[in-house]
Formats: structure tokens, C-alpha cells, sequence
């Protein structure tokens, strides 16, 4: 968990929590454009007062659980930093399209590729200061936190290889990655292929979905490190193979490979040039390779198991 503000903004963010897992329907402050519903929630929130709140929670009962009082809305709109973070955010998205022809071409191909995906009503929202769940999709919703979009100047006490994902740049990739990590059951298997194969397949719906962002973006580094890895592909092969990597249980194994991190820890002079989490990358080249030699569908990856995948994906690159 990153805490990026106060402890009293974190306890208001818990709030948050709960309103995430209750999955409602809605018609504050919204617009639809060729049938995406987008609804600007910390609009309508952020300026009520104490009259308009109870107009608020009149008409959407289920974005106030009853656990919290009446007192803690008109405490939360009247936060300073809360305010601060929404003036802000009024400032950064003024002119950003949430219905871009790119996010429309995301929901576009997972309508055709995707069995029983509906495209969702996207929600913008003042809210949780969890890294990892800056964009929730919960299937008919999901859930974009603005604050998490600021830009990387803007949060001065988070690591760089974090704050440089947190950019409004992100979005579009983010909605499909999350979309596609949906679709994508973990296995109960501790081996590193499994967990390389996971993401692989993740990564590969994520690049169908999203064909315009450039690889840096989809794998979440810079072009600079992606360039790395793509000029040392052979190289980053060879070691997993030498160093029978690929079926070791090892969990540390994970946080040098799989884990988001500044760089990946290949224990060499060479680790800080290369991008976090490179097992991921390396997961979906086999998962590629896979798909290009195999006549099987994308539902049929999505259920085959890693060691078939791995075994008959005939990946190997060339030095």
C-alpha cells in the first residue's frame, strides 16, 4: 500500500473501499457517447453541500453505506486536501477525453474477442491511494481514481519506476490490462513458468485489446529499457535457461522476475538497464510464440495450462 497523503485522507479513502465492492447502477453528472456511459462522480460529490448531499443520497442510496454517518460525507467534502486533490484533478483532466477513440477501440475489441464482455460504465472518482488498484473494473463498472494520474512530478515521495506509470498517458493501457487480468485465472502452481505464463497471457489479450500504445507502455517501463530488452532478448532467454529458473519454486525467484521494481535482478552489472518485472515480458514471447505455432483459439489459452503452453510454444530466439 502507498500512502500518498494524510492519515485522515487514508481513512476517508477506506470509505471508498466499500463503495468499490457494491456494484450499483448510476445517473449523476454522466454522459454516453456511442453507448459508453461516463459518469464524473467527484463532480457531482465535491460540490454538494449539505442540502444537495441529502439530494445525493436520496437518489443513489448505494454510494452511502449506512455505516458511515451523514457527518462523515459533509467532513469529506469539506477536506482540505480532499479539495485540493479534486481542484487539482479539474485542472489535469480539463481537456482529457475518457471516451477517446482508443478506449473506444479497447471496448470495441474485447466485445469481439472476449465471450460475454459488456462494455462498461466508466466512473471517475477522488478515492483509494492503492498503486495497484487505480483503475478497478468489476465486470459492469469501472472505476478510474484521478488521483492516481497526476503525473510523476506530482507525487515527490514515491519511487520513479511508480510515479512514472501514474500519468493520465497510462489510462487507456491500464482499463485494458485490467480488463484483460479479469479474464485470466491464477493458477495454484508456485513454479516461475506459472506465474511467467500468467502474465504472459494477460499481457497478450492486453496487446490485442490496445494495438496502439507501443510495447514501453503496454509492459509499463520506458523506451529506453524496452530497447534493452528487445536488443537482449537472447541473452535474458539464456540466463533463465542456464540458471534452470523456469520450474523453480523459489519465491524470491518471483520478486527478482515477476514483482513491479525498479529494475529486474539478474545479479549481474547489467541489472539497472533492464525493466522491472521482465519475467512478465518474457512470459508473453512464449505465450506469442505459442499462439503463432499452435491453431488453438484465445479461450482455449486462456484455460490451457503453462507447461503445454511453454512446451509447444517452439520460443526460442535467436543471438
Amino acid at each position: 500500500m502507498i500512502k500518498l497523503y494524510t492519515t485522515k485522507l487514508m481513512d476517508y479513502n477506506k470509505i471508498y473501499t466499500v463503495i468499490f465492492i457494491v456494484f450499483f447502477s448510476i445517473g449523476c453528472d454522466h454522459v454516453i457517447y456511442n453507448d459508453v456511459e461516463i459518469v464524473r462522480f467527484e463532480k457531482e460529490f465535491y460540490n454538494s453541500d449539505e442540502k444537495k448531499l441529502d439530494d445525493l443520497i436520496d437518489e443513489y442510496p448505494f454510494l452511502f453505506p449506512d455505516q458511515f454517518s451523514k457527518t462523515t460525507w459533509i467532513n469529506k467534502i469539506n477536506d482540505s486536501i480532499e479539495n485540493d486533490l479534486y481542484n487539482y484533478s479539474l485542472i489535469e483532466f480539463k481537456d482529457y477525453n475518457f471516451n477517446s477513440n482508443q478506449v473506444q477501440s479497447i471496448f470495441h475489441n474485447a466485445n469481439n474477442i472476449l465471450d460475454n464482455f459488456k462494455t462498461p460504465t466508466l466512473i471517475t472518482l477522488i478515492s483509494k491511494s492503492d498503486f495497484n488498484e487505480r483503475i478497478i473494473y468489476s465486470g459492469p463498472y469501472l472505476f478510474i481514481s484521478l488521483n492516481l494520474y497526476f503525473g510523476s512530478n506530482y507525487y515527490t515521495n514515491i519511487p520513479n519506476y511508480l510515479s512514472f506509470n501514474m500519468n493520465k498517458l497510462f489510462i487507456p493501457n491500464d482499463i485494458a490490462f485490467k480488463i484483460s487480468e479479469r479474464f485470466v485465472q491464477s493458477k495454484d502452481d508456485r513454479t516461475l513458468i506459472s506465474n511467467m505464463i500468467h502474465f504472459g497471457k494477460i499481457l497478450y489479450i492486453n496487446k490485442l485489446l490496445n494495438k496502439e500504445d507501443e510495447d514501453w507502455v503496454i509492459f509499463n517501463t520506458n523506451q529506453k529499457k524496452m530497447k534493452w530488452t528487445i536488443d537482449n532478448e537472447f541473452e535474458i532467454w539464456s540466463y533463465f535457461v542456464e540458471n534452470e529458473y523456469f520450474f523453480n519454486t523459489n519465491i524470491d525467484l518471483r520478486s527478482r522476475f515477476i514483482s513491479l521494481s525498479p529494475y529486474s535482478k539478474f545479479n549481474l552489472d547489467i541489472d539497472k538497464e533492464s525493466p522491472g518485472g521482465i519475467g512478465r515480458w518474457l512470459g508473453y514471447k512464449i505465450v506469442d510464440s505459442y499462439m503463432k505455432n499452435n491453431k488453438v483459439s484465445l479461450n482455449d489459452l486462456i484455460d490451457l495450462d503453462h507447461y503445454t503452453i511453454f512446451k509447444n510454444s517452439k520460443y526460442k530466439p535467436f543471438k
